[in-house]
């Protein structure tokens, strides 16, 4: 029984032995995780996780700069791969609306750094306030770029092109470290290395070197070997010695003009890299200079051109800034692997959010087309020229659709038999009368089954049962009386409607007759310049002067300005015809109305005799407008078209049909 109980006591003994050892054991495990959660806070010499040249989120502090001496490293020249920071604050630095820019505080922990300036494609993130102060933020690419400091030599400026938000500021919510605002004097050419001095990586967008031992013909060789190819989020009009590498998306016609300063022509074109992208316009000498010699889709080194403020209205490119040729400008295209250069940079927007936004607003947009209308031809108002256009309905998977107008060219070539997807790129957003549709300019950028993701995307969709989804027309015309541009109406039903009250005026057809004509001043003398139409001013000595061109000439043109009433059985309308309507109207052209007002005034009075009674198709525009106080409804005639008995009398069968439901 002793025994045992020795036995027992012994065993006992021993485990209490081990227990002790392992406790104690346990204790110091504790201990040095104690050691070590301290050392998270209180280190600040070294990465305040790792203690090494590792980049790791702490995922309780977000204190991960230590590691090196990222604005130093930056702000002296060199490149680091992916420097991870603090925004400190931010500041609007320049215009309002599209062309505001962001300059940003921005901290490694021990130095900080005003002069850091945000690309513009990154500004709603800090609108929206995804991007606040102290948030933590990753620099995916950037670009560093020497400005010059008046009187204090030159400034290099950090222009941030992409982030990836690691802490927001709200989680954050204070400085981290006590970061030393980076002076001159603290950034020396050479930096000494601490201890832990990390070995920099290549940034993906740094400047590349141009090769020079391939210099391409015609470009200085002094440029090609001092310079480098700068991105063109970067350029501004601080700079002058860049060359950037860019492909060309798309080429305008070349265009004229004629004002009181001189004439002149022009043509744009849209250029991108993989930073961003930027218009550039040549006039005059430069337009004829590069106008054949740059195609679109290839890509060119371009140097020496000057830089002023992007107008919005008329681009719908990401760039405060727009390019214009000078008499030095150079342009070599690059016959190295351009495939590294992105193409046409596309920011859609689905059909069904294209109601929300705001008119004159320039969009991109992708869409198949579900019809396409007959062209159109209509005369514009303010120079008189004949205009052609075509709509296309355009769907998507978003359940919207809407109207896309092409004009010129693209109206006439356009065939939507196929019912191809068709993306453009800058179209003008319209509204009339409540409904929204969108309007080609001369700079849109119109592709036909484009070879892109979204496009095979839709192309899918639509064969797949996408042809027979139901959308909603945000092209539709709001409310019972709209005033379709393509309605039949009388004049009392016109009048019913109220059209032409709202802010823009109303279109409709009509069949009516010209009952009478006012054959006083249906004529005027007009500048002799083909884009002028403007009325001019007999000098009494054989010159015409044109106040609108500046200009005095030998001669003029004829132009007709036609007033008149027309009927229809439900009552009458004062109307006005311009030039070309007007032609249609008298059958003659203005130059022979001139020409019989000069020299057989009764051949003149008769003609407007004989066009009295004469029915036509009229197409109509009318809006209310306000001379000396009163308002009046103005009636223009767009276009007037002699009867076609056979499609009258087929749609006079359709709307007996439709009113009584009678087959006839």
């Amino acid at each position: 029984m002793i025994l045992q109980h020795l036995l027992m006591w012994n065993i006992l003994k021993k485990m209490m032995r081990e227990y002790k050892i392992q406790t104690k054991l346990m204790m110091n495990t504790l201990l040095n995780l104690e050691e070590q959660t301290e050392n998270l806070y209180v280190d600040k010499e070294k990465c305040c996780v790792c203690k090494s040249l590792t980049k790791t989120k702490c995922s309780i502090c977000y204190n991960v700069y230590y590691c090196s001496l990222d604005c130093q490293v930056i702000m002296t020249g060199g490149h680091y791969d992916k420097p991870v920071m603090q925004v400190l604050g931010s500041k609007k630095i320049q215009g309002s609306g599209a062309n505001e820019r962001f300059r940003l505080l921005v901290s490694d922990g021990k130095h900080s750094h005003s002069f850091a300036m945000l690309a513009t494609q990154l500004n709603d993130k800090l609108i929206t306030g995804e991007l606040s102060d102290y948030s933590v933020v990753q620099i995916d690419r950037f670009v560093t770029s020497l400005l010059k400091d008046t009187g204090k030599g030159e400034k290099r400026v950090m222009i941030i092109l992409d982030v990836t938000i690691i802490a927001p500021g709200g989680e954050v919510g204070r400085k981290l470290g006590s970061p030393q605002t980076l002076s001159e004097s603290s950034t020396p050419s050479a930096i000494s290395k601490p201890a832990m001095q990390p070995v920099p990586k290549q940034s993906p967008i740094k400047p590349q070197m141009m090769q020079r031992a391939t210099p391409a013909p015609g470009l200085d060789s002094s440029l090609l070997s001092s310079q480098m190819t700068h991105p063109i989020a970067s350029l501004s009009p601080y700079q002058n010695k860049w060359v950037i590498k860019a492909r060309v998306m798309n080429k305008s016609a070349i265009r004229t003009w004629s004002n009181a300063r001189g004439e002149g022509k022009l043509f744009s074109m849209d250029l991108c890299d993989e930073s961003g992208e930027i218009r550039a316009t040549a006039f005059k000498n430069e337009c004829d200079k590069f106008y054949d010699m740059i195609q679109v889709d290839k890509v060119y080194y371009i140097s020496r051109c000057t830089l002023k403020t992007a107008n919005k209205q008329f681009t719908s490119l990401k760039n405060d800034y727009e390019m214009s040729f000078t008499n030095d400008t150079v342009v070599v295209e690059c016959q190295e692997d351009s495939g590294s250069v992105p193409t046409i940079k596309y920011d859609f927007v689905p059909i069904n959010e294209i109601a929300t936004k705001n008119p004159d607003t320039l969009l991109d947009v992708i869409g198949v087309c579900k019809s396409a209308a007959d062209v159109q031809e209509l005369t514009a108002r303010s120079t008189g020229k004949l205009l052609k256009k075509r709509e296309v309905t355009l769907v998507d998977s978003s359940g919207g659709a809407i109207i896309l107008t092409l004009w010129g060219n693209d109206a006439e070539k356009f065939d939507g038999s196929s019912n191809p997807v068709v993306s453009a790129k800058g179209a003008r957003l319209t509204e009339f009368n409540g409904s929204k549709s969108l309007s080609c300019l001369s700079s849109t950028m119109l592709r036909l089954n484009p070879d892109l993701p979204e496009a095979h995307k839709l192309r899918g969709w639509y064969d797949n049962g996408g042809a027979n989804m139901e959308v909603v027309n945000i092209s539709a015309r709001s409310g019972v009386y709209s005033g379709g541009s393509n309605e039949w109406l009388t004049f009392s039903e016109a009048e019913a409607r109220q059209l032409g009250s709202g802010d823009k005026g109303d279109f409709y057809n009509l069949l009516g007759v010209l009952t009478f004509t006012f054959s006083e001043n249906a004529l005027y003398k007009a500048c002799p310049q083909e884009q002028c139409n403007k009325k001019v001013v007999d000098q009494d000595n054989g010159s015409y002067r044109c106040e609108k061109c500046n200009r005095e000439y030998p001669n003029f043109k004829h132009r007709l300005l036609l007033g008149a009433n027309v009927s229809d059985p439900t009552g009458d309308q004062r109307i006005t015809a311009f030039n070309e309507t007007a032609e249609s109207m008298l059958g003659k052209s203005a130059a022979e109305v001139g020409q019989m007002f000069d020299y057989d005034k009764n051949a003149y009075n008769q003609m407007f005799e004989d066009v009295k009674f004469k029915t036509f198709i009229f197409k109509f525009r009318t809006k209310m407008e306000t001379y000396n106080d009163e308002a009046r409804l103005k009636t223009t005639v767009m276009s007037a078209q002699p009867i076609d008995y056979k499609e009258a009398n087929s749609r006079l069968i359709k709307s007996i049909k439709s009113i009584t439901g009678v087959e006839v």
